[in-house]
C-alpha cells in the first residue's frame, strides 16, 4: 500500500524526533516542504493534524523569515502496568494534566467518573477498572509510540 504524503512528512518527524535529544525538533516549514516537494501548507497541514495533543505532542510556531516549528513529545512516567488502586490512576490522570496532555477539566471530570463507578465495586473489580481505564486513556492517547 502506497503511502500518502501526508504519512510520509509524518513518518520523518517522528523519526526525527525519536532521535533528537529531549525529544524536541525546530523545523523550517519552506525547508521541509522543500524536502518532499510539496507547498509549505502541507507541512502545516500534517503539524496540525497529526501532532496534537492529544497524541502527545505540543506545537510552537513563529512565523517570518527566521521562523520555526518545534515540536515536542511528551514522555508520562507512570507505569500503566502497575495503575491498581485509585491513587496511582489519579496521579497518571494528574500527570496528563500536568503536561497538557488533557486539560484541567477532562482531568477532573475522569477522576469524578471513576469515582462515582468504582464506589459500589469490590477490591478486585476496583483494581480492574483502575488499570483498565489507565489502560484506555493510554491506547486513545497514543503514549506509546
Amino acid at each position: 500500500m502506497k503511502k500518502s504524503l501526508a504519512d510520509k512528512i509524518e513518518q520523518y518527524l517522528k523519526v526525527l524526533i525519536d532521535r533528537s535529544e529531549g525529544k524536541q525538533i525546530e523545523i523550517q516549514r519552506a525547508e521541509l516542504a522543500e524536502t518532499f516537494s510539496c507547498v509549505p501548507s502541507q507541512v502545516t497541514y500534517v503539524i496540525s493534524t497529526r501532532f496534537q495533543e492529544k497524541f502527545g505532542y505540543r506545537t510552537e510556531s513563529r512565523r517570518g523569515g527566521k521562523g520555526f516549528v518545534r515540536i515536542t513529545r511528551f514522555a508520562v512516567t507512570s507505569d500503566i502496568a502497575t495503575i491498581n488502586d485509585a491513587d496511582k490512576l489519579f496521579h497518571f490522570i494528574n500527570e496528563l494534566v500536568e503536561k497538557k496532555i488533557l486539560e484541567l477539566n477532562e482531568g477532573s471530570m475522569l477522576k469524578h467518573i471513576v469515582a462515582s463507578a468504582s464506589s459500589t465495586l469490590n477490591d478486585e473489580e476496583r483494581k480492574n477498572l483502575y488499570n483498565s481505564v489507565a489502560r484506555a486513556l493510554n491506547e486513545y492517547l497514543n503514549l506509546n509510540h
